[in-house]
């Protein structure tokens, strides 16, 4: 009898010991599984990251076409806006008048005057510029040892810094007003 319940004690014994070995690599294989789907969706999770970080960097890119487009949008308005003011004002007045040979006259006079409005003005600026530095060199000489080196020299910056300011305005607006393109030709 103790054979018989030496068997069946082994036998339960081996059954509970082939039932823990299959539970344990069913545990591993389960945990390999997990790891598998960790791994899968990491891959995943990087994916669409990637995909949010290329769909940011694509929506950046078109923002910034869009804003050079619109750059050159205003541009080329700017471009055409000054070209129609070459139409909308005459170079001369006068030029193929068919009035009377008062107004025509009137209308020369108004062309010249006209014409003499950006030299004339830079000249007299000039002039202006030369008459205070003149006048500033003379006080300083007169005072002589009545100012003191730190004052002479803010009333020279000052007669500086004023001429650079005309002189700048002056062509700026004399030269800086004319574009390198050639008027449009009317017809065309």
């Amino acid at each position: 009898m103790l054979g018989f319940l030496g068997s069946i004690f082994s036998g339960g014994v081996t059954g509970l010991l082939g039932v823990a070995f299959q539970r344990f690599f069913d545990f591993l294989k389960v945990k390999q599984e997990i790891e598998l789907k960790k791994a899968e969706y990491s891959h995943q999770a990087n994916m669409k990251r990637i995909d949010g970080e290329l769909m940011a960097q694509e929506w950046a890119a078109r923002t910034q076409v869009a804003e050079v487009e619109a750059e050159g949008k205003r541009a080329q308005a700017a471009e055409e806006s000054f070209s129609q003011s070459f139409t909308l004002e005459p170079k001369q007045y006068s030029a193929k008048a068919t009035i009377s040979p008062t107004a025509s006259f009137m209308l020369v006079v108004l062309d010249f005057i006209r014409g003499l409005v950006r030299p004339g003005l830079t000249i007299y600026l000039c002039a202006i510029t030369t008459m205070m530095y003149l006048e500033a060199k003379a006080i300083m000489a007169g005072v002589g040892a009545f100012i003191s080196a730190e004052q002479a020299i803010t009333v020279h910056n000052i007669i500086v810094t004023t001429v650079l300011y005309l002189t700048t305005t002056c062509v700026l607006w004399w030269f800086g007003t004319r574009n390198s393109q050639k008027p449009p030709t009317r017809g065309k």
